[in-house]
């Protein structure tokens, strides 16, 4: 039905407007309802569109920006084959993939809902636990070793990272698997603002990898040249 069954001029509704007819009961005769069919006395109005949360579309909105957890550069992975590191020898630490994606600042704007939503994100710090009971707090991505670095020095003359380092003093061999497991947890804030409101979400993304450091042990020369000769008395997990 096209109109309503009103008696009276034509009604003009807004466009969108829905009308109901009634069936309306007057009795009941063997069993079966007796009454009218009428329209509905009131008008029910298009209800308004219903915009999302703001809280909620920020979230939404970041979910979309792929952050991830960064790549992990450690110095010993850059002068050693064998990935070995060197008690007392200075480590280096750094993000080899720095961006966007991995430390920031990205910034996106998307329209969710009817809300209009703006966000931020940066990597505030990037906490270093380095397997030993021991951990560091960089801020930034660190800066990246390169053997040139090394060259010519000697372990001990060997440079501190300017910006994210550490140094062992026990070697990893008496743990289970003879390595430190390093991970690099970056702590993101993104900011947002959208629909009246603001607000901060924290984020996280950590990534591991093995570490073994080793300690140079002495080499005892027979002054006779006797090539059996013992060197260092092999050392115990105990010592």
């Amino acid at each position: 039905m096209d109109t309503p069954l009103l008696m009276g001029p034509p009604i003009k509704y807004p466009p969108g407007t829905k009308y109901y007819m009634c069936w309306v009961i007057l009795d009941v005769v063997n069993g079966r309802p007796e009454g009218i069919e009428r329209a509905l006395s009131v008008v029910r109005e298009p209800a308004k569109a219903r915009t999302i949360d703001p809280r909620v579309a920020a979230r939404l909105v970041v979910r979309t920006m792929g952050f991830v957890a960064p790549g992990l550069g450690v110095s010993p992975y850059v002068q050693s084959a064998q990935h070995v590191g060197i008690v007392n020898v200075p480590v280096w630490m750094w993000v080899t993939d720095p961006g966007p994606t991995t430390t920031g600042p990205q910034t996106k704007t998307a329209t969710l809902g009817g809300v209009s939503i703006t966000a931020t994100g940066r990597v505030d710090h990037i906490d270093w636990a380095m397997g030993a009971g021991k951990s560091v707090t960089c801020k930034g991505a660190g800066t990246p070793f390169t053997t040139s670095m090394a060259a010519g020095k000697s372990l001990k003359a060997m440079p501190s990272s300017p910006t994210c380092g550490f140094k062992y003093t026990k070697s990893s061999r008496c743990t289970k698997t003879g390595s430190y497991t390093v991970t690099a947890t970056a702590y993101w804030t993104v900011h947002w603002t959208g629909g009246g409101m603001q607000g901060d979400i924290p984020l996280n993304f950590s990534r591991s990898l093995p570490l073994q450091i080793t300690d140079l042990r002495p080499v005892l020369v027979d002054p006779n040249g006797d090539p059996t000769a013992p060197s260092a008395p092999p050392r115990t997990c105990h010592n």
